[in-house]
């Protein structure tokens, strides 16, 4: 076992460590609140069998003590609905109750983020995009950056930002016209330039 797996293991050694863990590998809220918010998900989703959860019960999940089995798999089921578990729900739902191999990994065996985590890095890369964009509109613009509205100047970072984002969707398989036409425009003014030449 590597010295990773060790300190992942003694990190969720108790029950609520396990179940925060999983809350935050599926984007359940954070934070103040948490438990309350869990408790009030679970008692709309499934009330046949959460209609009379207490607060102190679901507190006592967050701690050291984790439901019984049952429960462990009506509380999933009911996440369910909202959350999608990208790994296997039943080695998920019997590492929330006794521990043991940690769930969330990949092919290899490596731990993978969280979907907050991968949440938080988006916003990261989009927001430093916005200043490599803004900075590339600037030299770009040249002489022309002090006669262009700040209107104009964010429709054309906008732009530069959505081409940037759509050509980091793994998932747009299509490239608009218009996009190629940028590319063609900038092609030929370089061919032109160089015949000019």
């Amino acid at each position: 076992m590597s010295t990773k797996r060790n300190t992942e293991h003694d990190a969720f050694g108790l029950a609520g460590n396990r179940l925060n863990h999983i809350l935050d590998q599926i984007g359940f809220r954070q934070g103040r609140g948490r438990m309350a918010e869990f408790q009030s998900y679970l008692t709309d989703k499934a009330p046949n069998i959460f209609g009379d959860l207490k607060y102190t019960t679901v507190r006592s999940w967050f701690q050291e003590h984790s439901p019984p089995m049952r429960k462990i798999d009506a509380a999933i089921q009911a996440l369910q609905y909202d959350y999608t578990f990208h790994h296997d729900v039943s080695h998920i739902k019997t590492w929330w109750k006794v521990g043991g191999f940690y769930p969330f990994v990949n092919e290899f065996g490596d731990p993978v983020p969280s979907i907050n985590e991968l949440q938080q890095e988006a916003t990261d890369h989009n927001e430093k995009l916005q200043f490599v964009v803004m900075s590339l509109v600037t030299e770009e613009t040249g002489e022309l950056f002090r006669t262009l509205s700040s209107k104009e100047l964010v429709m054309l970072k906008d732009k530069a930002v959505q081409f940037a984002q759509d050509f980091s969707d793994p998932f747009k398989t299509e490239c608009p016209s218009e996009y190629l036409r940028i590319v063609i425009k900038a092609e030929l003014s370089s061919l032109l330039k160089k015949q000019t030449k």
